[in-house]
């Protein structure tokens, strides 16, 4: 009976265990289920296939033309599965090509050598390299690896608010140049009246001498001089007449 019980109790610690390394399996970073799960890279099995990933618009796309007799491309595979994981590489798409398993997309492409890696964008082929340089295929990767202009929507948007800021930068402009126009104006006016209050000091200091020097008042040289000058103006007018009769 004690040993049945010690069976059944062993037995029953060994489910545990099981249902306890299933979960930590689940949990654990990295476990062979999420590694396959989170590999980007895909592997094509028809000529259609390939086709149809080359089709995705503004996509960028590295293609890697391998074979299972190339020790060089056996060698890139971890490369390649850290460069998929990378996230500066997360806007591109990695396609695998087994050219014994595709030959015709191999020819399609002209594969001489392997590895191969070639760039795609909009079906179009960028650029290529061949051989087992990590450096040289991350360097080619960099310089096709850019963000996307904005287009559509958000290209129509950013255009009209570009001529909205600059209407609105005109008009601010415009209107910098009507208030250095009014300030300029406004500072002509002042130096008139000043020049004009100038000269009235001018002639009142002027009649005022001229009264104490004749002992008179000041209002009645001011009188003798308003009426001097109506004169002048009469004189002046039949010098004009005299001249036209002289003309005549």
């Amino acid at each position: 009976h004690t040993h049945t019980h010690t069976h059944t109790h062993t037995h029953t610690h060994t489910h545990d265990d099981e249902e306890e390394d299933e979960m930590s399996a689940r949990r654990r970073p990295g476990g062979a289920r999420k590694m396959k799960a989170f590999s980007r890279i895909e592997t094509m099995t028809n000529e259609g296939q390939f086709d149809r990933a080359l089709k995705r618009k503004d996509q960028l796309i590295l293609v890697e033309f391998v074979s299972n007799y190339s020790p060089s491309s056996k060698s890139m595979a971890p490369y390649m599965q850290t460069l998929s994981r990378t996230g500066e590489f997360k806007r591109i798409r990695f396609l695998r090509v087994d050219i014994e398993a595709v030959p015709a997309v191999a020819e399609k492409c002209n594969v001489k050598a392997l590895p191969t890696y070639q760039i795609y964008k909009n079906g179009e082929k960028l650029e290529e390299m061949s051989g087992a340089l990590p450096s040289k295929l991350v360097a080619m990767m960099k310089e096709h690896n850019f963000k996307p202009k904005q287009g559509g929507l958000k290209k129509i948007v950013g255009v009209v608010l570009g001529i909205t800021f600059g209407v609105f930068g005109l008009i601010k402009l415009k209107a910098g140049v009507e208030a250095a126009e009014k300030a300029a104006e406004e500072r002509k006016e002042l130096e008139k009246r000043a020049a004009e209050e100038r000269a009235r000091r001018e002639r009142d200091a002027l009649r005022q001498q001229r009264a104490r020097s004749r002992g008179v008042s000041i209002p009645q040289q001011e009188e003798e001089d308003d009426e001097g000058q109506f004169e002048d103006e009469d004189d002046d007018e039949d010098y004009e007449y005299y001249d036209d009769d002289e003309d005549e």
